[in-house]
């Protein structure tokens, strides 16, 4: 019977997956190595062992009387190798916790909701104004307002605020070259990116309009029914009058032009049809026209617009259309 074999059946018998035939070739095996040790071991314990018990006992003996000699490492060595490197670990592991969580405020902070082509959105912020994007729009907004105001950033589109008050707190829309600031009321921004005009326009209470660039210039005030236009090509400011049907009808599914130019009303029908208008007639762009819409179909309002326009158009493709 080979050292090999026998290493094998008492490493199974430890583990406990020894068959009873392998335990009795084992013990047997055991027991007549016992003659052959000249002296006696003697062991103190707290309460007799079992005839199983010792024999575990002895075995674990022989089994380390088996095995080859090798140099004991230096077990204090290694806990403090251990010791160390589980430092590192944890300092390595908090830092990169640390990171994450800040890494994810700073992010996830600000929250940006846009509206798809074709239909409106309504949000609600912290603090319980309520806001309206137009079709094609986007807007970023803290989760939580802190500090002495409330400020929001108008990225693209159009927006309709209905502000809920606050003496202490003002409420701050940027939007391109503007601040338009209020305490509590109702207005409509509008700055999409491929119309040439920021107009801002008040429903009720009154709002502050600022050029961002201009911060020397006093804040121009404006009431109800009071529209701001500011060409983005000189930054100035131009007031006019608007009725208030005018104001934000799309947040209704409706559309009101008063006096709009025609290019600004076909981008308009682009972003609420999720069509593309090629304009093929350049000299109509600057045209303008007032003109009021409910939900009809496109090709329903490019009759009528071409009927007082005097032009034609065709539908290229399932979202291309071609004025000429």
């Amino acid at each position: 019977m080979t050292q090999a074999y026998i290493r094998q059946l008492a490493e199974k018998f430890l583990n406990g997956t020894a068959s009873e035939e392998e335990k009795a070739i084992l013990h047997k095996w055991y027991d007549s190595q016992q003659a052959d040790i000249p002296e006696t071991e003697t062991v103190f314990t707290r309460s007799p062992e079992t005839a199983s018990e010792m024999k575990d006992r002895m075995l674990q003996n022989m089994k380390a009387m088996q095995r080859p000699t090798r140099k004991t490492p230096d077990f204090t060595l290694v806990k403090r190798l251990v010791s160390w490197s589980t430092a590192v670990a944890a300092l390595v592991i908090a830092g990169f916790i640390f990171w994450t969580n800040h890494h994810e405020t700073a992010e996830t902070s600000i929250k940006l909701v846009t509206a798809p082509l074709g239909k409106t959105l309504k949000v609600t912020l912290p603090d319980g104004s309520l806001i309206w994007l137009n079709a094609g729009s986007s807007l970023s907004y803290p989760r939580a307002f802190s500090g002495k105001t409330r400020e929001v950033v108008l990225k693209e589109g159009q927006a309709f605020f209905d502000v809920k008050h606050m003496s202490d707190k003002p409420f701050i829309v940027h939007a391109k070259t503007l601040n338009i600031t209020v305490l509590g009321t109702s207005f409509d921004v509008k700055a999409y990116h491929n119309d040439p005009d920021i107009k801002v326009t008040v429903k009720t209470g009154k709002v502050g309009v600022t050029i961002r660039d201009k911060p020397e210039r006093p804040a121009l005030m404006l009431l109800p029914a009071e529209q701001a236009v500011v060409p983005e090509k000189n930054a100035e400011i131009y007031v006019s009058e608007i009725s208030k049907p005018a104001i934000a009808p799309w947040k209704d599914n409706r559309m009101v032009f008063e006096d709009e130019l025609l290019s600004e009303v076909f981008h308009a029908l682009e972003r609420k049809y999720k069509q593309h208008i090629v304009i093929e007639k350049t000299d109509l762009s600057a045209e303008k026209i007032s003109l009021t819409l409910d939900d009809q179909p496109i090709g329903d309002v490019l009759k009528v617009l071409g009927f007082s326009k005097k032009f034609d158009y065709s539908q290229l493709n399932d979202s291309t259309i071609v004025i000429k």
